[in-house]
């Protein structure tokens, strides 16, 4: 197919004076990359169907869900054109899965996640530097300084969920993690740094930290055994003290690729990459609406058991994500429900555990599953940014607007939505050493009377100073620059 266009010439004449002329031309389009172009945009327009149709559980059609819902629509194409673009098992980067614009999966807001490409065949090196990870080895909380982040965790991962649109995936063993390390197995030298290794068996010299790419694994769901890939290496790090504790330094290098050159791109390799994105978007945006329709009856009682697996201003009992056997956090244990409560009302969340964790948090989302802002509301709290009380427990208040006292989690507005707990343990904890969770919805002019006497009273010139300290650490962990 030959196409004419026009070609802008710009003549500097001698007098100093440029004379614009336009000369036709003639080029060769491609028939391929423009049918997948023009697939790529009905990408587009799949996926923001999904938003409005009933048949895709969306969140109800007001104001703000909608514009949350485009925002969202845009987080994940974000995310995508990024990974489609670089992302190569070759030549590894690390590349943010999730940041302030990219939230889905009811994120985390106390962690930065990573992933990185490869081939689970070769060999990789990572190496990384921490600041002080003393807590990483006895659990402090009275460290001075700079701090390494209080969790991280490295696992060689299959996939990522969603990319079918079909919750049956799950079943399937599709998304496995494969192996996994976390900081408590990993002592930097004196300098902060630390060496991993990632292939498909360990070699048989080496003595330092290693994870396995390549595993025979077991499908309990499908009752079959295959041997794995991983094609990611996933890092989370989860922040605490969001005031001292400081992102990791990383970089990887696949070990026989160093140096080599990345051919430049050709038609074939974009039209593919225009029409992955087509199926991924659409699909991944159905995905995590089925999830929170279907596994976690958000709308409405599913099986008709007279209970919601996420409950009503109620919170289920700390166990293992529902997708354990896929890429959820190795190691956390979860806890979840939902709010929706009267703008004079608050939704009390009692936490009293027999064994501190090293690790708690309490996150907030909306009914796309994404995290409201971290960075300007105090919309999400954690172990360090509430300390357990006087009596030994901790007090989560979710309200609409600020009671005044400690544990506040602001709603930002939302009506409606759902709310998590996590918790990390430095070793396996039994039943009787959970922590035990209660709820209550209270109106707040009565909030005092359910909260120990002596609970700090916070200002308003102290919320602000708050904020301050969530605002500087957000800019610092995603190096927004």
């Amino acid at each position: 197919m030959r196409r004419i266009g026009w070609l802008l010439l710009g003549l500097v004449l001698g007098s100093g004076l440029t004379t614009a002329l336009l000369l036709p031309w003639e080029g060769e389009s491609n028939p391929d990359l423009d049918l997948a172009w023009s697939e790529f945009m009905q990408g587009l327009d799949r996926a923001k169907g999904h938003l409005t149709d009933p048949k895709k559980f969306p969140a109800p059609p007001t104001d703000r869900n909608l514009a949350e819902g485009h925002r969202y629509l845009l987080g994940h194409l974000n995310r995508m054109i990024e990974d489609e673009m670089r992302a190569d098992p070759r030549f590894p980067e690390f590349f943010r899965s999730m940041d302030m614009l990219r939230k889905w999966t009811a994120e985390n807001p106390d962690a930065l996640y990573l992933k990185a490409p490869i081939d689970g065949m070769k060999y990789y090196e990572v190496r990384g530097r921490a600041a002080n990870s003393a807590a990483w080895r006895d659990s402090r909380r009275d460290i001075g300084g700079p701090q390494a982040p209080r969790m991280v965790s490295f696992a060689t991962i299959t996939s990522v969920p969603g990319d079918t649109g079909d919750l049956l995936e799950m079943g399937n063993c599709r998304n496995q993690t494969l192996d996994h390390m976390t900081a408590f197995d990993i002592e930097p030298d004196e300098s902060g740094e630390f060496t991993l290794m990632i292939g498909p068996e360990r070699p048989p010299a080496y003595k330092g930290y290693f994870l396995q790419s390549r595993k025979l694994t077991d499908c309990r769901r499908a009752g079959t055994s295959e041997v794995r890939v991983a094609t990611l290496l996933s890092v989370r790090e989860i922040f605490s003290n969001w005031a001292a504790e400081q992102p990791l330094e990383l970089e990887i290098r696949r070990l026989d690729a160093v140096g080599a050159t990345r051919p430049p791109v050709d038609s074939a390799f974009m039209a593919g990459k225009l029409r992955k994105i087509a199926s991924d978007l659409p699909n991944q945006v159905a995905f995590w609406q089925q999830v929170q329709e279907l596994a976690l009856e958000v709308n409405r009682d599913l099986n008709f058991d007279g209970k919601r697996a996420m409950p009503i201003n109620g919170i289920n009992p700390p166990a293992p994500p529902f997708t354990a056997a896929g890429v959820a956090g190795a190691g956390q244990l979860y806890a979840g429900g939902q709010f929706d409560f009267g703008p004079d009302e608050a939704l009390l969340i009692t936490v009293t555990a027999p064994r501190e964790p090293h690790y708690i948090g309490l996150q907030l989302s909306n009914l796309w599953f994404e995290g409201p802002d971290q960075q300007n509301y105090t919309s999400s709290l954690n172990g360090h940014q509430l300390p357990p009380a006087s009596d030994g427990s901790r007090y989560f208040i979710i309200a609409h607007r600020d009671p005044g006292v400690a544990g506040w989690v602001d709603t930002t507005g939302l009506e409606r939505g759902t709310h998590a707990m996590r918790f990390i343990f430095r070793e396996e904890v039994s039943d009787d050493l959970l922590p035990q969770l209660q709820t209550r919805v209270v109106p707040l002019a009565e909030l005092a009377r359910h909260l120990p006497a002596d609970t700090p009273r916070v200002s308003p010139e102290e919320r602000t100073g708050q904020i301050a300290v969530r605002q500087a650490h957000i800019k610092r962990r995603w190096r927004a620059y």
